[in-house]
Protein backbone atom coordinates (compact mmCIF):
# COMPACT_ATOMS: atom_id res chain seq x y z
CA UNK A 1 0.00 0.00 0.00
CA UNK A 2 2.67 2.18 1.07
CA UNK A 3 4.25 1.85 -2.58
CA UNK A 4 0.70 2.73 -4.26
CA UNK A 5 0.78 5.29 -2.44
CA UNK A 6 4.39 6.75 -2.97
CA UNK A 7 4.07 6.26 -7.10
CA UNK A 8 0.84 8.26 -6.78
CA UNK A 9 2.09 11.06 -5.03
CA UNK A 10 5.55 11.02 -6.88
CA UNK A 11 3.43 11.48 -10.51
CA UNK A 12 1.21 13.81 -9.32
CA UNK A 13 4.94 15.60 -8.77
CA UNK A 14 5.85 15.08 -11.81
CA UNK A 15 2.64 15.90 -13.31
CA UNK A 16 2.39 19.38 -11.77
CA UNK A 17 6.31 20.23 -12.53
CA UNK A 18 5.67 19.28 -16.47
CA UNK A 19 2.52 21.85 -16.29
CA UNK A 20 4.96 24.44 -14.32
CA UNK A 21 8.30 24.47 -16.40
CA UNK A 22 7.41 22.37 -19.75
CA UNK A 23 4.01 24.86 -21.04
CA UNK A 24 3.61 28.02 -20.78
CA UNK A 25 3.11 29.37 -17.18
CA UNK A 26 -0.62 30.37 -16.63
CA UNK A 27 -2.80 31.38 -13.69
CA UNK A 28 -5.06 28.64 -14.43
CA UNK A 29 -2.17 25.90 -14.86
CA UNK A 30 -1.18 27.24 -11.27
CA UNK A 31 -5.05 27.05 -9.53
CA UNK A 32 -5.02 23.72 -11.16
CA UNK A 33 -1.49 22.45 -9.07
CA UNK A 34 -2.83 24.31 -6.05
CA UNK A 35 -6.28 22.87 -6.28
CA UNK A 36 -4.31 19.16 -7.38
CA UNK A 37 -1.85 19.11 -3.79
CA UNK A 38 -4.87 20.03 -1.68
CA UNK A 39 -7.17 17.14 -2.54
CA UNK A 40 -3.68 15.27 -2.72
CA UNK A 41 -2.77 16.17 0.70
CA UNK A 42 -6.80 15.54 1.54
CA UNK A 43 -6.49 12.35 -0.15
CA UNK A 44 -3.53 11.18 1.58
CA UNK A 45 -4.45 12.52 5.33
CA UNK A 46 -7.97 10.32 4.73
CA UNK A 47 -5.68 7.15 3.52
CA UNK A 48 -3.05 7.41 6.23
CA UNK A 49 -5.58 8.44 9.25
CA UNK A 50 -7.98 5.15 8.38
CA UNK A 51 -5.41 2.82 7.57
CA UNK A 52 -2.19 3.28 8.91
CA UNK A 53 -2.74 5.94 12.25
CA UNK A 54 -1.81 3.97 15.46
CA UNK A 55 -5.58 4.82 16.34
CA UNK A 56 -6.97 3.13 13.59
CA UNK A 57 -7.91 0.04 16.10
CA UNK A 58 -9.81 2.47 18.42
CA UNK A 59 -13.65 1.62 18.26
CA UNK A 60 -16.05 4.67 16.20
CA UNK A 61 -17.78 5.24 13.26
CA UNK A 62 -15.85 4.98 9.91
CA UNK A 63 -16.51 8.64 8.98
CA UNK A 64 -15.25 9.91 12.08
CA UNK A 65 -11.52 8.19 11.50
CA UNK A 66 -11.10 10.44 8.39
CA UNK A 67 -12.33 13.77 9.29
CA UNK A 68 -13.71 16.56 11.87
CA UNK A 69 -16.93 16.98 10.12
CA UNK A 70 -19.44 14.97 11.88
CA UNK A 71 -18.41 16.72 15.56
CA UNK A 72 -17.99 20.15 13.77
CA UNK A 73 -20.92 19.82 12.40
CA UNK A 74 -22.52 19.17 15.55
CA UNK A 75 -20.94 22.08 17.85
CA UNK A 76 -23.25 25.09 16.81
CA UNK A 77 -26.34 23.35 17.80
CA UNK A 78 -24.81 22.74 21.43
CA UNK A 79 -25.76 19.17 20.63
CA UNK A 80 -22.46 17.46 20.77
CA UNK A 81 -22.52 16.26 24.46
CA UNK A 82 -25.93 14.00 23.13
CA UNK A 83 -23.91 12.75 20.27
CA UNK A 84 -20.95 11.58 23.11
CA UNK A 85 -23.36 9.54 25.03
CA UNK A 86 -24.72 8.23 22.21
CA UNK A 87 -21.52 6.89 21.07
CA UNK A 88 -20.01 5.82 24.25
CA UNK A 89 -23.75 3.45 24.56
CA UNK A 90 -23.02 2.02 20.88
CA UNK A 91 -19.09 1.79 20.78
CA UNK A 92 -17.98 1.62 24.71
CA UNK A 93 -15.83 3.73 27.08
CA UNK A 94 -13.09 4.20 24.40
CA UNK A 95 -14.15 5.79 20.83
CA UNK A 96 -12.88 7.68 18.16
CA UNK A 97 -14.55 10.66 17.52
CA UNK A 98 -12.37 12.43 14.84
CA UNK A 99 -9.13 11.86 13.17
CA UNK A 100 -7.17 12.72 16.03
CA UNK A 101 -9.75 12.83 18.42
CA UNK A 102 -10.58 10.07 21.51
CA UNK A 103 -13.20 10.40 23.94
CA UNK A 104 -12.78 8.23 27.52
CA UNK A 105 -15.38 7.16 30.00
CA UNK A 106 -13.47 4.94 32.11
CA UNK A 107 -12.41 5.90 35.64
CA UNK A 108 -9.18 5.25 35.31
CA UNK A 109 -8.71 6.91 32.09
CA UNK A 110 -10.57 10.05 32.92
CA UNK A 111 -8.13 10.33 36.39
CA UNK A 112 -5.00 9.47 34.66
CA UNK A 113 -6.47 12.91 31.89
CA UNK A 114 -7.38 14.99 34.49
CA UNK A 115 -5.10 14.24 37.53
CA UNK A 116 -2.05 11.72 37.28
CA UNK A 117 -0.88 13.04 33.44
CA UNK A 118 -2.40 16.40 33.84
CA UNK A 119 -2.55 16.89 30.46
CA UNK A 120 -2.87 20.74 29.06
CA UNK A 121 -5.74 21.98 27.57
CA UNK A 122 -6.25 21.25 23.64
CA UNK A 123 -6.41 23.56 20.79
CA UNK A 124 -9.95 23.59 20.61
CA UNK A 125 -10.05 25.53 24.39
CA UNK A 126 -7.18 27.70 22.94
CA UNK A 127 -9.58 28.41 19.62
CA UNK A 128 -12.60 30.20 22.24
CA UNK A 129 -9.94 32.63 23.62
CA UNK A 130 -11.03 36.65 21.71
CA UNK A 131 -7.45 36.68 20.83
CA UNK A 132 -5.04 33.53 20.39
CA UNK A 133 -2.23 35.05 21.78
CA UNK A 134 -3.67 35.63 25.20
CA UNK A 135 -4.17 33.28 27.88
CA UNK A 136 -6.39 33.34 30.59
CA UNK A 137 -6.93 30.81 33.78
CA UNK A 138 -8.87 28.59 31.42
CA UNK A 139 -7.52 28.91 28.17
CA UNK A 140 -4.42 28.52 28.89
CA UNK A 141 -2.43 25.61 27.84
CA UNK A 142 1.21 26.84 29.02
CA UNK A 143 1.01 24.93 32.69
CA UNK A 144 3.48 27.65 34.13
CA UNK A 145 0.93 30.52 32.94
CA UNK A 146 -1.92 28.90 34.29
CA UNK A 147 0.31 27.97 37.84
CA UNK A 148 1.22 31.89 38.13
CA UNK A 149 -2.33 32.93 36.98
CA UNK A 150 -4.29 31.13 39.43
CA UNK A 151 -1.64 31.98 42.34
CA UNK A 152 -2.34 35.60 41.31
CA UNK A 153 -6.17 35.19 41.53
CA UNK A 154 -6.28 32.52 44.79
CA UNK A 155 -6.61 35.05 47.08
CA UNK A 156 -10.02 36.11 45.53
CA UNK A 157 -11.17 32.91 46.06
CA UNK A 158 -9.88 31.82 49.80
CA UNK A 159 -12.52 30.27 51.80
CA UNK A 160 -11.70 33.27 54.55
CA UNK A 161 -12.61 35.91 51.70
CA UNK A 162 -15.34 33.94 50.13
CA UNK A 163 -16.99 34.60 53.83
CA UNK A 164 -16.34 37.57 53.70
CA UNK A 165 -18.68 38.52 50.77
CA UNK A 166 -21.76 36.73 52.40
CA UNK A 167 -23.06 40.26 52.88
CA UNK A 168 -22.89 41.41 49.42
CA UNK A 169 -24.29 37.37 48.20
CA UNK A 170 -27.08 38.04 51.11
CA UNK A 171 -27.68 41.30 49.20
CA UNK A 172 -28.20 40.28 46.11
CA UNK A 173 -30.36 36.80 47.16
CA UNK A 174 -32.40 38.99 49.53
CA UNK A 175 -33.96 41.60 46.12
CA UNK A 176 -34.26 38.19 44.21
CA UNK A 177 -37.00 36.85 46.90
CA UNK A 178 -38.76 40.54 47.48
CA UNK A 179 -38.80 40.80 44.02
CA UNK A 180 -40.97 37.20 43.42
CA UNK A 181 -42.97 38.35 46.52
CA UNK A 182 -43.61 41.55 45.32
CA UNK A 183 -44.93 39.46 41.91
CA UNK A 184 -47.02 37.30 44.32
CA UNK A 185 -48.44 40.16 46.35
CA UNK A 186 -49.03 42.04 43.08
CA UNK A 187 -51.17 39.64 41.62
CA UNK A 188 -54.76 40.51 41.66
CA UNK A 189 -56.30 37.93 39.35
CA UNK A 190 -57.39 34.50 40.61
CA UNK A 191 -55.05 33.06 38.35
CA UNK A 192 -51.63 31.50 39.78
CA UNK A 193 -48.32 34.14 39.79
CA UNK A 194 -46.35 32.23 36.88
CA UNK A 195 -42.59 33.75 36.87
CA UNK A 196 -39.65 32.85 34.99
CA UNK A 197 -37.63 31.44 37.55
CA UNK A 198 -34.48 30.67 35.44
CA UNK A 199 -34.42 34.49 34.23
CA UNK A 200 -34.65 35.48 37.95
CA UNK A 201 -31.71 32.99 39.12
CA UNK A 202 -29.31 34.06 36.04
CA UNK A 203 -29.78 37.84 37.48
CA UNK A 204 -29.34 36.91 40.56
CA UNK A 205 -26.00 34.94 39.63
CA UNK A 206 -24.64 38.12 37.52
CA UNK A 207 -25.67 40.76 40.29
CA UNK A 208 -23.66 38.40 42.68
CA UNK A 209 -20.70 38.45 40.42
CA UNK A 210 -20.71 41.81 39.73
CA UNK A 211 -20.79 42.91 43.16
CA UNK A 212 -18.61 40.72 44.71
CA UNK A 213 -15.85 40.54 42.05
CA UNK A 214 -16.08 43.81 40.35
CA UNK A 215 -16.99 46.03 42.83
CA UNK A 216 -20.61 46.91 41.68
CA UNK A 217 -24.06 45.37 40.90
CA UNK A 218 -25.37 44.95 37.56
CA UNK A 219 -28.69 45.49 38.80
CA UNK A 220 -30.11 42.91 36.44
CA UNK A 221 -32.77 42.33 39.44
CA UNK A 222 -34.39 45.84 39.95
CA UNK A 223 -34.17 46.72 36.08
CA UNK A 224 -35.52 43.38 34.88
CA UNK A 225 -34.74 43.01 31.19
CA UNK A 226 -31.21 42.93 30.63
CA UNK A 227 -28.64 42.77 27.74
CA UNK A 228 -26.02 41.43 29.92
CA UNK A 229 -27.23 37.62 29.96
CA UNK A 230 -28.09 37.03 26.60
CA UNK A 231 -24.82 38.90 25.27
CA UNK A 232 -22.68 36.56 27.12
CA UNK A 233 -24.70 33.53 26.23
CA UNK A 234 -24.11 35.02 22.10
CA UNK A 235 -20.22 35.57 23.50
CA UNK A 236 -20.22 31.70 24.17
CA UNK A 237 -21.63 30.53 20.94
CA UNK A 238 -18.90 32.87 19.25
CA UNK A 239 -16.25 31.17 20.90
CA UNK A 240 -17.27 27.67 20.00
CA UNK A 241 -17.96 28.85 15.96
CA UNK A 242 -14.28 30.43 16.38
CA UNK A 243 -12.93 27.49 17.66
CA UNK A 244 -14.77 24.94 15.56
CA UNK A 245 -14.34 26.85 12.44
CA UNK A 246 -11.23 28.82 12.27
CA UNK A 247 -11.62 30.94 9.18
CA UNK A 248 -15.02 32.45 10.31
CA UNK A 249 -12.86 34.41 13.16
CA UNK A 250 -12.41 37.68 11.29
CA UNK A 251 -16.83 37.71 10.86
CA UNK A 252 -17.10 36.22 14.69
CA UNK A 253 -15.72 39.62 16.42
CA UNK A 254 -16.49 40.77 20.00
CA UNK A 255 -20.03 42.34 20.76
CA UNK A 256 -19.21 46.32 21.13
CA UNK A 257 -21.54 45.83 23.49
CA UNK A 258 -19.69 43.28 26.02
CA UNK A 259 -16.44 44.95 25.03
CA UNK A 260 -17.61 48.79 26.25
CA UNK A 261 -19.89 47.27 29.44
CA UNK A 262 -16.61 45.53 30.98
CA UNK A 263 -14.89 48.15 29.97
CA UNK A 264 -16.51 51.16 31.41
CA UNK A 265 -16.11 48.46 34.54
CA UNK A 266 -13.01 48.54 34.64
CA UNK A 267 -11.86 52.33 33.79
CA UNK A 268 -14.69 53.63 36.49
CA UNK A 269 -12.32 51.32 38.73
CA UNK A 270 -8.78 53.08 37.42
CA UNK A 271 -10.54 56.58 38.03
CA UNK A 272 -11.62 55.40 41.87
CA UNK A 273 -7.93 54.05 42.19
CA UNK A 274 -6.34 57.60 41.15
CA UNK A 275 -8.48 58.98 44.14
CA UNK A 276 -6.92 56.64 46.62
CA UNK A 277 -9.94 54.47 46.83
CA UNK A 278 -9.43 50.45 46.33
CA UNK A 279 -11.54 47.11 46.64
CA UNK A 280 -9.62 43.71 47.51
CA UNK A 281 -11.92 41.69 44.88
CA UNK A 282 -10.69 40.04 41.63
CA UNK A 283 -11.01 43.20 39.11
CA UNK A 284 -8.65 45.10 41.38
CA UNK A 285 -6.34 41.97 41.70
CA UNK A 286 -6.19 41.70 37.97
CA UNK A 287 -5.49 45.51 37.54
CA UNK A 288 -2.30 45.72 40.12
CA UNK A 289 -0.95 42.68 38.62
CA UNK A 290 2.48 42.53 37.79
CA UNK A 291 5.12 39.98 36.32
CA UNK A 292 7.41 38.91 38.11
CA UNK A 293 10.19 39.62 35.56
CA UNK A 294 8.74 42.64 33.60
CA UNK A 295 6.88 44.28 36.14
CA UNK A 296 4.77 44.61 33.49
CA UNK A 297 0.82 44.88 34.02
CA UNK A 298 -2.04 43.45 32.02
CA UNK A 299 -3.14 45.43 29.11
CA UNK A 300 -6.76 46.31 29.21
CA UNK A 301 -7.98 43.60 26.90
CA UNK A 302 -6.37 40.96 28.66
CA UNK A 303 -8.31 41.80 31.75
CA UNK A 304 -11.34 42.31 29.73
CA UNK A 305 -10.91 39.01 28.45
CA UNK A 306 -10.58 37.12 32.17
CA UNK A 307 -13.25 39.37 33.29
CA UNK A 308 -15.51 37.43 30.59
CA UNK A 309 -14.45 34.62 31.58
CA UNK A 310 -15.36 35.10 35.12
CA UNK A 311 -18.54 36.36 33.96
CA UNK A 312 -19.38 33.10 32.36
CA UNK A 313 -17.96 31.13 34.79
CA UNK A 314 -19.38 32.76 38.22
CA UNK A 315 -22.71 33.52 36.17
CA UNK A 316 -23.81 31.13 33.82
CA UNK A 317 -22.78 27.90 35.29
CA UNK A 318 -23.87 28.51 38.85
CA UNK A 319 -27.26 29.20 37.60
CA UNK A 320 -27.74 26.59 35.85
CA UNK A 321 -26.87 24.34 38.26
CA UNK A 322 -29.51 26.01 40.85
CA UNK A 323 -32.43 25.63 37.96
CA UNK A 324 -31.66 21.93 37.03
CA UNK A 325 -32.17 20.90 40.86
CA UNK A 326 -34.94 23.44 40.93
CA UNK A 327 -36.66 21.10 38.38
CA UNK A 328 -35.58 18.40 39.97
CA UNK A 329 -36.78 19.16 43.21
CA UNK A 330 -40.11 20.02 42.11
CA UNK A 331 -40.32 16.60 39.86
CA UNK A 332 -39.28 14.86 43.19
CA UNK A 333 -41.88 15.74 45.54
CA UNK A 334 -40.24 13.97 48.66
CA UNK A 335 -36.73 15.25 48.46
CA UNK A 336 -38.48 18.70 48.07
CA UNK A 337 -40.09 17.78 50.97
CA UNK A 338 -37.42 17.12 52.89
CA UNK A 339 -34.85 19.56 52.06
CA UNK A 340 -37.91 22.40 53.54
CA UNK A 341 -38.13 19.98 56.28
CA UNK A 342 -34.42 20.63 57.12
CA UNK A 343 -34.31 24.11 56.29
CA UNK A 344 -36.87 25.46 58.75
CA UNK A 345 -36.04 23.06 61.74
CA UNK A 346 -32.20 24.63 61.40
CA UNK A 347 -33.38 28.27 60.65
CA UNK A 348 -36.58 28.11 63.30
CA UNK A 349 -35.64 29.93 66.19
CA UNK A 350 -33.87 32.60 63.74
CA UNK A 351 -37.38 33.07 61.97
CA UNK A 352 -39.56 32.80 64.94
CA UNK A 353 -37.23 35.75 66.31
CA UNK A 354 -37.43 37.74 62.84
CA UNK A 355 -41.19 38.36 62.10
CA UNK A 356 -40.53 39.30 58.65
CA UNK A 357 -42.00 37.19 55.58
CA UNK A 358 -39.02 37.34 53.63
CA UNK A 359 -36.47 34.76 54.98
CA UNK A 360 -32.89 34.98 53.79
CA UNK A 361 -30.55 32.25 55.77
CA UNK A 362 -26.91 32.46 56.26
CA UNK A 363 -24.06 30.44 55.01
CA UNK A 364 -22.38 29.18 57.90
CA UNK A 365 -25.70 27.48 59.20
CA UNK A 366 -26.88 26.18 55.10
CA UNK A 367 -23.29 24.85 54.69
CA UNK A 368 -24.01 22.58 57.52
CA UNK A 369 -27.04 21.27 56.09
CA UNK A 370 -26.10 17.84 54.91
CA UNK A 371 -29.49 16.74 52.87
CA UNK A 372 -29.21 20.74 51.18
CA UNK A 373 -25.56 19.48 50.44
CA UNK A 374 -26.60 16.18 48.99
CA UNK A 375 -29.15 17.78 46.80
CA UNK A 376 -26.71 20.34 44.80
CA UNK A 377 -23.51 17.51 44.62
CA UNK A 378 -26.69 15.35 42.85
CA UNK A 379 -27.35 17.48 40.59
CA UNK A 380 -23.59 18.45 39.48
CA UNK A 381 -23.25 14.41 39.44
CA UNK A 382 -26.42 14.47 37.21
CA UNK A 383 -25.86 17.37 35.39
CA UNK A 384 -21.61 18.14 35.26
CA UNK A 385 -21.58 21.97 33.76
CA UNK A 386 -18.78 20.11 31.55
CA UNK A 387 -21.68 18.03 29.86
CA UNK A 388 -19.40 17.88 26.50
CA UNK A 389 -16.22 16.71 28.63
CA UNK A 390 -12.74 18.41 29.39
CA UNK A 391 -10.62 18.74 25.84
CA UNK A 392 -7.01 17.72 26.51
CA UNK A 393 -3.98 17.28 24.66
CA UNK A 394 -1.13 14.81 24.59
CA UNK A 395 2.18 16.42 24.51
CA UNK A 396 3.72 13.42 24.09
CA UNK A 397 3.21 9.72 23.11
CA UNK A 398 1.29 7.36 26.04
CA UNK A 399 -1.56 4.94 26.88
CA UNK A 400 -4.21 5.47 27.85
CA UNK A 401 -6.80 2.44 28.15
CA UNK A 402 -4.31 -0.06 26.93
CA UNK A 403 -4.14 1.99 23.88
CA UNK A 404 -1.21 3.82 22.51
CA UNK A 405 -1.87 7.21 21.91
CA UNK A 406 0.23 9.56 19.75
CA UNK A 407 1.62 13.17 20.57
CA UNK A 408 -1.01 16.18 19.43
CA UNK A 409 -4.02 13.90 19.92
CA UNK A 410 -7.15 15.71 21.69
CA UNK A 411 -8.23 13.22 24.78
CA UNK A 412 -11.79 14.16 25.85
CA UNK A 413 -12.59 12.82 29.56
CA UNK A 414 -16.56 11.78 29.62
CA UNK A 415 -17.72 13.05 33.31
CA UNK A 416 -21.10 12.70 32.33
CA UNK A 417 -20.43 9.18 31.09
CA UNK A 418 -18.43 8.45 34.38
CA UNK A 419 -20.71 9.75 36.93
CA UNK A 420 -23.68 8.17 35.01
CA UNK A 421 -22.68 4.84 35.21
CA UNK A 422 -24.47 2.27 36.32
CA UNK A 423 -21.19 0.12 36.82
CA UNK A 424 -19.71 3.26 39.30
CA UNK A 425 -22.97 4.49 40.99
CA UNK A 426 -25.35 1.44 41.26
CA UNK A 427 -28.73 0.81 39.28
CA UNK A 428 -30.32 3.94 40.07
CA UNK A 429 -27.45 5.98 38.34
CA UNK A 430 -29.41 7.37 36.49
CA UNK A 431 -32.05 8.40 38.55
CA UNK A 432 -31.66 12.14 40.60
CA UNK A 433 -30.97 10.83 44.49
CA UNK A 434 -29.59 12.79 46.58
CA UNK A 435 -30.09 10.27 49.39
CA UNK A 436 -27.19 8.87 48.05
CA UNK A 437 -24.29 11.46 49.43
CA UNK A 438 -25.90 10.89 52.93
CA UNK A 439 -23.35 7.98 53.57
CA UNK A 440 -19.77 9.28 52.21
CA UNK A 441 -18.55 5.45 52.40
CA UNK A 442 -21.05 4.52 49.33
CA UNK A 443 -19.62 7.15 46.80
CA UNK A 444 -17.32 5.63 44.78
CA UNK A 445 -13.77 7.18 44.10
CA UNK A 446 -12.73 8.93 41.45
CA UNK A 447 -15.99 9.28 40.02
CA UNK A 448 -17.18 12.47 40.49
CA UNK A 449 -15.57 15.77 38.72
CA UNK A 450 -17.78 18.61 39.50
CA UNK A 451 -15.79 20.95 39.78
CA UNK A 452 -13.44 19.57 37.39
CA UNK A 453 -10.01 18.37 38.85
CA UNK A 454 -6.29 18.22 39.12
CA UNK A 455 -4.45 21.26 38.42
CA UNK A 456 -7.53 22.77 37.01
CA UNK A 457 -10.42 22.28 39.71
CA UNK A 458 -12.42 25.12 39.06
CA UNK A 459 -10.67 28.38 41.28
CA UNK A 460 -14.16 29.22 42.38
CA UNK A 461 -15.85 26.40 43.76
CA UNK A 462 -16.16 28.01 47.44
CA UNK A 463 -17.41 30.80 45.70
CA UNK A 464 -20.29 28.99 43.72
CA UNK A 465 -21.52 26.55 47.10
CA UNK A 466 -22.24 29.73 48.46
CA UNK A 467 -24.05 31.63 45.57
CA UNK A 468 -26.08 28.07 45.07
CA UNK A 469 -26.64 27.42 48.83
CA UNK A 470 -27.74 31.20 49.40
CA UNK A 471 -30.35 30.88 46.04
CA UNK A 472 -31.49 27.87 46.72
CA UNK A 473 -32.25 27.54 50.34
CA UNK A 474 -33.97 31.48 50.35
CA UNK A 475 -36.42 30.14 47.46
CA UNK A 476 -37.36 26.63 48.96
CA UNK A 477 -38.05 28.51 52.18
CA UNK A 478 -39.98 31.53 51.33
CA UNK A 479 -41.86 30.03 48.25
CA UNK A 480 -43.74 26.86 46.61
CA UNK A 481 -42.89 26.24 43.34
CA UNK A 482 -45.05 24.60 40.82
CA UNK A 483 -43.67 23.71 37.28
CA UNK A 484 -45.92 24.61 34.59
CA UNK A 485 -46.52 21.74 32.36
CA UNK A 486 -45.53 21.23 29.02
CA UNK A 487 -42.42 23.19 28.97
CA UNK A 488 -38.89 22.76 26.64
CA UNK A 489 -36.47 21.38 29.04
CA UNK A 490 -34.19 20.78 26.02
CA UNK A 491 -30.43 21.21 26.84
CA UNK A 492 -27.67 22.82 24.92
CA UNK A 493 -24.07 22.96 25.54
CA UNK A 494 -21.94 25.55 24.26
CA UNK A 495 -19.05 26.02 26.83
CA UNK A 496 -21.41 26.03 29.56
CA UNK A 497 -25.05 24.01 29.37
CA UNK A 498 -27.82 25.78 29.46
CA UNK A 499 -32.14 25.72 28.64
CA UNK A 500 -32.18 26.00 25.04
CA UNK A 501 -35.39 28.52 25.53
CA UNK A 502 -34.07 30.63 28.15
CA UNK A 503 -37.37 29.91 30.14
CA UNK A 504 -38.28 27.87 33.23
CA UNK A 505 -41.75 28.81 34.10
CA UNK A 506 -42.89 28.03 37.57
CA UNK A 507 -46.25 28.93 39.47
CA UNK A 508 -45.12 30.88 42.80
CA UNK A 509 -47.44 30.63 46.01
CA UNK A 510 -46.27 31.80 49.44
CA UNK A 511 -45.03 29.62 51.86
Amino acid sequence: MNSILHRFFFNVKELHYIILFDFEFSYGRLLYCLVSAVVAKLIYNAVYDYYFSPLKVIPGPRLNAISNIPIRSRRPEGKVFEWFYSLHKQYGPVVRVGPRMILFSDKDAVKQIIVTDDFPKSEEIVGIRTDSSFQTLFSADDKSFHKNRRRLLAPAFSIKYTSSLEPFMRSCVQTLVGLIHDAVMNNNSEKPTIINIYQCVQAATFDIIGETAFGESFRLLENGEHPLPIKVFQDLRRRVLRATFPFLKPFLRQDPYTEEFVANIIRDRAALNAKGVRRHDILQILIDARDEETGKGLTEFEIYDQVMEFLIAGGDTSSFTVNMTLILLIQNPQALKSLVAELEKAFSDVRNRDQSKLFVPDHDTLKQLKYLNAVIYETLRRFPVSLAGILRQTKTDTVISGYFIPKNTTVSASFYQVQNSKELWGPDADEWVPERWLDADKIPRNCFYGFGGGSRVCIGQHFAWAEMRLILASLVLNFDLTLVPDQNLELVHFITPTLKTKKLEVEVRLR
